[in-house]
């Protein structure tokens, strides 16, 4: 059996200084998830900003006053390309994440991780506000992938 292996690309744009985590870190914890939920194929822009910028993106787009710790945004035309192909943006509020995760006894890339995993899950069709069902479901895949990235025993959730 030829099993082709994963191809990803990742990239991690910080617009903060000083840069909040180690990008290098953070996509292999990416890649790490990527295989755990099954994806072979993935083209993913991970921007992370200060809560002022995840506002108005939560503002522009989905009509939200504040901040919010992620926004998934699908792209648009990945199903023309291929349908075996996740592509799309993930924008993080750096400390809105670390905030919401304070006290997890792991490092900052990997409690960003489990936000960047959540991005992830929406990319694959998942909506938690869609009901409660599918809250659930949506909630247990992220946290099946979290703490398999970690592995046993790490995981803060």
């Amino acid at each position: 059996m030829n099993r082709q292996a994963p191809r990803y690309r990742i990239s991690v744009r910080q617009q903060m200084r000083p840069i909040p985590f180690r990008g290098d870190v953070l996509r292999v914890l990416v890649r790490r998830a990527l295989g755990v939920l099954g994806v072979s194929r993935a083209d993913l822009r991970i921007l992370v900003v200060e809560d002022e910028e995840m506002a108005r993106w939560n503002r522009e787009f989905l009509g939200r006053a504040g901040t919010t710790n992620v926004i998934s945004f699908p792209e648009d035309d990945a199903g023309e390309a291929s349908s075996a192909l996740l592509a799309g943006d993930i924008l993080l509020s750096a400390r809105s994440c670390l905030a919401q995760t304070r006290g997890w006894p792991c490092s900052k890339e990997e409690r960003v991780l489990y936000f960047i995993i959540h991005g992830v899950v929406h990319l694959l069709g998942y909506d938690h506000e869609k009901g409660r069902a599918e809250a659930a479901r949506m909630r247990k895949e992220e946290i099946r992938a979290y703490r398999s990235c970690l592995g046993e025993g790490r995981s803060p959730i």
